[in-house]
């Protein structure tokens, strides 16, 4: 364990240690969930054979977004300058990141804005558990009343509560999906400058229950030409009945179309459907998806497998 100043970091060793191993970074969910009762690194590590490590980053009412980014950009710089390189093998490891719910939306966040295939400890591999990658907007309510959904309520009170601005829920490095769209929802006006106007306000048709004010979306090409970046290998994992599932399935849709376009202008070809599957899967599991130590060796032994095989 290590504490930088900004996180706490747990790292567990892979159980047959080689040269450059691969790092898998686990995030967290950000919820009260016991679903596992062995520890995360535990399985993970033996089902990836993987060195695994676990950044606590902070968030609560108290310490509110963005801290949690800051937190996991600055042990993710730890990790790259003192983990990925062996006197004993000349490549670098390759690291995947995976996390559930808040955990998840880091964890896409992460996994998008370092996914440099050039770059010695880019991001390559990326497993999100019903990840929050929309916070702009309100969420639906759970669908069945088990234990699940109960804490998928409490992420309603969250929006609320983990935000000093409205406008901190509309930056991409905290609500992932927008790298690829535009937000559904005008920015809601502070106290400070007021409330909407009374056009805005006698608009039944585009104002919801919560006073946010629909508006037409529209796609975002990402990553941008040029920028060396290259969206990583993904499982999205999401519970059929979860109320995350919306979100889940059109991240994985708009990555999909984004590897489809970086194939048509980097190599003049169209990406089949199978390259695109390929490179963003999904996988719909039971009931509202939560991550439990059987979720946790499928993603572990997911990620072992992709990050042998990115070259």
């Amino acid at each position: 364990m290590f504490t930088t100043k900004t996180s706490t970091t747990s790292i567990r060793n892979p159980p047959r240690p080689f040269p450059n191993a691969p790092i898998i970074i686990y995030l967290p969910s950000g919820l009260p969930t016991n679903a596992s009762k062995q520890d995360p690194l535990t399985t993970l590590s033996l089902s990836a054979n993987a060195t695994t490590i676990r950044i606590s980053y902070r968030l609560s009412p108290q310490l509110l977004y963005p801290r949690p980014i800051h937190d996991i950009l600055a042990a993710y710089d730890w990790i790259r300058a003192h983990l990925i390189l062996n006197k004993n093998h000349p490549q670098p490891s390759k690291i995947g990141v995976c996390g559930e719910y808040i955990g998840g939306s880091l964890a896409a966040m992460l996994a998008l804005t370092e996914c440099y295939p050039q770059k010695p400890g880019g991001i390559t591999a990326a497993v999100l558990g019903n990840p929050i990658v929309d916070w702009s907007a309100p969420f639906g309510m759970p669908q069945t009343p088990d234990k699940g959904s109960e804490l998928e309520a409490d992420i309603a009170s969250l929006r609320e509560n983990l935000f000093a601005q409205p406008a901190h829920r509309y930056d991409p490095f905290t609500s992932p999906l927008l790298f690829f769209r535009t937000p559904g929802w005008e920015l809601p006006p502070d106290p400070i400058h007021g409330a909407p106007s009374s056009d805005e306000a006698n608009n039944p048709d585009g104002v919801n229950s919560r006073g946010l004010i629909a508006k037409r979306r529209s796609h975002r090409k990402y990553p941008p030409l040029g920028s060396g970046l290259r969206l990583p290998l993904t499982r999205v994992s999401v519970g059929e009945t979860s109320m995350l599932k919306d979100q889940a399935l059109e991240l994985a849709e708009l990555m999909q179309r984004s590897v489809n376009i970086y194939e048509r202008e980097s190599h003049g070809r169209e990406g089949s459907g199978t390259d695109m599957r390929k490179r963003v899967e999904v996988a719909e599991q039971e009931g509202t998806g939560m991550w439990g130590e059987k979720e946790h060796a499928e993603s572990g032994a997911w990620l072992g497998e992709a990050l042998r095989s990115t070259s």
